[in-house]
């Protein structure tokens, strides 16, 4: 391993585990691409050639494989993604910090964060322990489905893929095996994964918030510096997003059942939307008092210094010498009481929360473009056109 890619490595943040062990071995470990195709080769692809041998894959049963939309959304689409989403979320996250430490923390509390707290947020959010924990809670839930539950609920009345025999026997066909022992457990995994990351995520953040920062209550993005943090939780919100795609697929079914239930769903849409912004937006809050300090010192130390260059500005200007000798003996140029006034007006706009309405329709749109076809189940095409064109016009 090369120098800069070991710097890169220490602020990392989504980095170990038994799993990323197993895929370094492979040599698959940077190819999320081929990671995800092999993830739906093995969770998806036995149940689509199971329910063919059974012949349940579109047809011969109330639900044929083909046409359980939840599965489909589960395995084939949103498991996929959460393979692929780990590019995305390591890079920014990986920026986010080495800037935070790097820019806005002095010497020492940077060599505390990154010797201390980083590895232990690290190997709490992607330690082999903690794969092996989530791996008993996988398993735990699926003994408990099978010891509780039973199998009746899966099938309901009619014929479903996951069975064979008469409904009430409720004997699982192997596909139905497949699905309830590897797939769905499999993805329960990803999922509980994925959540858990992010919870460490913000106990990080809550330990970045409580260290030594060096603030610029002048800094452009009006935040004292620390703006850039959007850019993690953006990428965070591509878990919610893939929430909502499993979601979507659950809802659908609700909507096909009966157009009565649009309401309840329309509810759960924006219950979950306004949930999922919460969470991305209050680790924010972390850094409001040092934000509400930074601006009432920068506006302290910026007035007390216009006021100082305002009286001098005067003094030196508006009296009757004329200005070739005023330049000539370098007195304060006019254009710096002008600079000054403005980053005054710009410390006026100080946030003292880290984000911007763009910034808020942004992660709402992200986490509720997965629910769009649900319009495509309840309206027609031409209807749901000419609903945007009346709320556009």
């Amino acid at each position: 391993m090369d120098t800069n890619q070991a710097s890169q490595d220490n602020y990392a943040f989504i980095e170990g585990g038994l799993f990323r062990k197993v895929q370094m071995k492979l040599g698959v470990h940077n190819h999320q691409l081929v990671l995800a195709i092999a993830g739906i080769c093995f969770a998806w692809l036995p149940l689509f050639i199971f329910t063919l041998m059974d012949g349940k894959l579109w047809n011969n049963a109330s639900v044929p494989f083909l046409h359980d939309i939840a599965m489909q959304a589960r395995l084939l689409v949103a498991l996929p993604v959460f393979i692929l989403i780990r590019i995305t979320i390591d890079i920014k996250t990986t920026a986010v910090i080495k800037y935070m430490l790097n820019s806005l923390m002095g010497e020492e509390e940077r060599q505390r964060m990154l010797k201390e707290v980083l590895p232990r947020m690290r190997k709490l959010a992607c330690s082999s322990l903690t794969e092996w924990i989530m791996l008993l809670i996988v398993i735990g839930s699926v003994w408990s489905l099978v010891q509780k539950v039973g199998y009746g609920g899966l099938q309901g009345d009619g014929i479903n893929w996951r069975f064979v025999g008469a409904p009430g026997d409720n004997i699982l066909s192997l596909a139905g095996k497949w699905a309830a022992f590897i797939s769905i457990p499999f993805f329960q995994f990803l999922l509980l994964q994925w959540v858990w990351r992010y919870i460490v995520w913000i106990f990080l953040l809550f330990h970045i918030a409580k260290a030594k920062l060096v603030l610029l209550p002048t800094h452009a993005d009006r935040s004292g510096g620390i703006g850039i943090l959007i850019l993690a939780q953006r990428s965070f919100s591509l878990i919610f997003a893939t929430v909502s795609i499993v979601l979507s697929g659950q809802l659908i079914i609700y909507v096909l059942n009966s157009k009565e239930n649009i309401q309840m769903v329309g509810g759960i849409i924006i219950g979950y939307i306004l949930l999922s912004l919460v969470l991305l937006l209050l680790p924010l809050l972390f850094f409001m008092g040092k934000l509400v300090r930074t601006k009432q010192l920068g506006l302290y130390k910026l007035s007390r210094l216009a006021s100082e260059l305002s009286t001098k500005f005067e003094k030196e200007w508006l009296n009757d010498t004329v200005i070739e000798k005023r330049i000539e003996e370098q007195q304060v140029d006019p254009s710096m009481a002008y600079d000054y006034s403005c980053l005054y007006d710009l410390l006026q706009e100080f946030r003292v929360i880290p984000i911007v309405p763009r910034d808020i329709i942004s992660l709402a749109i992200t986490t509720a473009l997965p629910f769009i076809p649900i319009l495509f189940v309840y309206f027609s095409a031409v209807e749901v056109l000419e609903k945007i064109i009346g709320l556009l016009l």
